[in-house]
């Protein structure tokens, strides 16, 4: 399933609730149920937590939990089994916006340093590797919950240490326009899909393409297509 091509699978900006000050619970978010089941059984050991702990295996499920009942922590992965990261990476950006005080951790198997700036300048307030030592993901989750701005695992840390600092993140508007961009649609058809005036779709794109460092449109096509990467095509 193509959701770059589906823009109404997951409707993010519609489809989550108001911002509110206050959540409840925990809400996990991975494909694989095994990992799932193990990240809950760290929150409930190794990090005190015994509130609702619910857990889904789909972006387009944690739309649907954060409207029905916004959790005071989201822990998830950048996306689910034939999902793309680049509608994971516009969830994110949709979730901050309309719930500022949510909570949100990243446990994930990316490991591109470019995708880990994304996820940095995305103000998740913490970032960690899958395979790293369970020690992490309580570490991560106990700063979170505290208050810390953002904690990254020491794996992040050595994964970006080495770059470039890129500039502000990518909004929520400039990753829905290149979700269209990806898929294959024109600007001005962007623009209908969107029902954005052409000029504001030019804006969003050129902004993109100057946080992400690309000069041109063959830039963009060529280098840019690690964002619409694929997620686990496993089975759960």
């Amino acid at each position: 399933m193509n959701c770059v091509n589906n823009l109404t699978a997951l409707h993010v900006s519609s489809r989550l609730s108001p911002a509110r000050s206050e959540g409840e619970g925990v809400l996990i978010m991975d494909a694989c149920s095994v990992t799932a089941l193990g990240i809950k059984q760290v929150l409930m050991t190794s990090c005190g937590i015994r509130e609702p702990i619910n857990v889904v295996h789909t972006l387009a499920e944690i739309s649907s939990q954060i409207l029905h009942a916004p959790p005071a922590l989201l822990i998830m992965d950048v996306c689910g089994e034939n999902e793309l990261m680049l509608d994971g990476l516009r969830l994110l950006a949709h979730v901050r916006e309309a719930h500022p005080t949510m909570k949100i951790v990243i446990c994930t198997d990316f490991s591109d340093y470019r995708v880990l700036e994304m996820l940095v300048s995305s103000k998740a307030h913490g970032i960690l590797l899958k395979h790293e030592p369970a020690l992490a993901l309580t570490q991560c989750i106990t700063r979170g919950m505290q208050g810390c701005q953002q904690w990254l695992s020491p794996k992040v840390q050595q994964l970006i240490a080495k770059t470039t600092p890129k500039n502000a993140a990518l909004t929520a508007r400039e990753l829905d326009v290149l979700a269209c961009l990806f898929s294959g649609q024109s600007v001005s058809s962007v623009a209908h899909t969107l029902h954005r005036d052409i000029r504001t779709i030019s804006t969003h794109k050129r902004n993109a393409m100057m946080k992400l460092g690309f000069h041109n449109d063959s830039e963009l096509f060529a280098q840019g297509t690690w964002m619409a990467k694929v997620g686990p095509t496993s089975g759960l």
